[in-house]
């Protein structure tokens, strides 16, 4: 999205820039969240190069140990389980992002809770057969359809004030009782 093509669209000036400083936010989140992740798989690859060097290291004392050569196994699978861990958590960070994107900018979720359960629910749909071909944007709109408390209400309803009642304004139970058409209190 940029400035012209929002011209184009009829947008006006003052509301071009809200427009592009909401959006600038949204894209700096994101692109903080990648850096987050490629410094996360950075330490992981950081990791992964130390079991290797420990695994070399083995490998040169193991000889006929077979306790050596037990560790020595083990630890490759450790680095191999690491390595694979950290392949998925960058591959699930790239689809949160995804996920992410695709929601209409124009909704806000009501709270970051059911953001996050909605993007759990669209990651579970994508791994469905009878969703293969479909879009984020597609399963988005077939979950949230009908249904309410998803998104924040654009029309928050106004903060409406009681009845002035000059009579009710500072009075005391005797009052009160006279309005609603109570004997006063004691007379029996």
């Amino acid at each position: 999205m940029n400035r012209e093509f929002l011209k184009n669209a009829g947008v006006p000036e003052d509301q071009i820039d809200k427009i592009m400083a909401e959006y600038g936010k949204d894209i700096q989140a994101e692109k903080d969240k990648a850096a987050k992740s490629a410094a996360d798989l950075a330490e992981a690859n950081k990791t992964i190069e130390t079991y290797k060097s420990q695994v070399t290291e083995l490998e040169k004392k193991a000889g006929d140990n077979e306790t050596v050569k037990k560790q020595l196994d083990d630890l490759k699978a450790q680095i191999e389980q690491s390595k694979r861990e950290a392949e998925e958590k960058a591959a699930d960070e790239q689809l949160t992002a995804v996920i992410k994107e695709a929601f209409p900018k124009d909704r806000k979720f009501v709270n970051e809770y059911t953001e996050q359960a909605m993007i759990r629910e669209i990651k579970a749909e994508l791994g469905k057969p009878e969703n293969k071909g479909k879009g984020v944007s597609e399963i988005f709109t077939a979950l949230t359809k009908d249904k309410t408390g998803v998104f924040e209400n654009p029309n928050k309803p106004g903060d409406m004030s009681g009845f002035n009642n000059p009579e009710v304004e500072g009075s005391n139970e005797a009052a009160m009782r006279r309005i609603f058409g109570l004997e006063p209190k004691g007379d029996k």
